[in-house]
């Protein structure tokens, strides 16, 4: 992300979770915005009562941004299903996060390639997918079908993985060339995703059930 956006990019994710990714993009960027889709209210008090950083970053800057309008903050928090979110979303972004996760997997109504129709809807940019799986597993497999669909330019890299075979996978999507990462965070590299058949609402991925 730190090499594709410019210095005051919109930026859209899906799932809060610790808040640490919009957290450091408002902290490296000033004059950047964000707005959080988190469904659970509980995981972002969470964050507020035990997460320095992230929690300053909304004590700070954070705003209720569940009407869609703008405020004088610079982190609006939405309280809402991610899917919903999309659906109803009137904005539009620089660049997109999913980040979302439910009992260690994604949601499957996130990770169809409807959701990713309607993203390009409102994000102009790149998007950015963080997802856990086996190495070219079918969950990666299903996603990466779904960005190269349609986008022109899908790279993936993949971290460690644990106990059970699966690990972090992440993907970023373009119409534009990507830039060559610098340099990867220990224990990641770079990765190929082998071809497979996209998810959709009607027939989506279900390996979390």
């Amino acid at each position: 992300m730190d090499h594709d956006l410019g210095a005051d990019p919109s930026v859209l994710f899906i799932g809060g979770g610790g808040y640490t990714l919009p957290a450091k993009l408002l902290s490296s960027r000033p004059e950047a915005d964000a707005v959080a889709v988190e469904i659970d209210p509980l995981i972002t008090d969470v964050v507020r009562l035990h997460m320095p950083r992230a929690g300053e970053t909304i004590a700070r800057t954070g705003y209720d941004a569940t009407d869609g309008t703008a405020a004088r903050g610079r982190l609006g928090i939405v309280h809402a299903d991610g899917r919903v979110y999309l659906n109803e979303a009137e904005g539009r972004f620089d660049a997109a996060v999913m980040d979302a996760f439910s009992s260690g997997s994604v949601p499957a109504h996130l990770v169809t390639i409807e959701t990713y129709e309607r993203l390009r809807d409102i994000v102009r940019g790149p998007v950015y997918v963080n997802l856990i799986d086996r190495p070219d597993g079918p969950l990666a497999r299903g996603t990466h079908a779904i960005l190269s669909s349609l986008y022109a330019h899908v790279v993936a890299v993949e971290g460690p993985t644990g106990r059970n075979g699966r690990g972090n996978i992440v993907m970023a999507a373009s119409d534009m060339p990507l830039r060559p990462l610098d340099r990867l965070p220990e224990g990641f590299r770079n990765t190929r995703i082998t071809s497979a058949r996209a998810f959709t609402d009607d027939r989506g991925w279900v390996g979390h059930r």
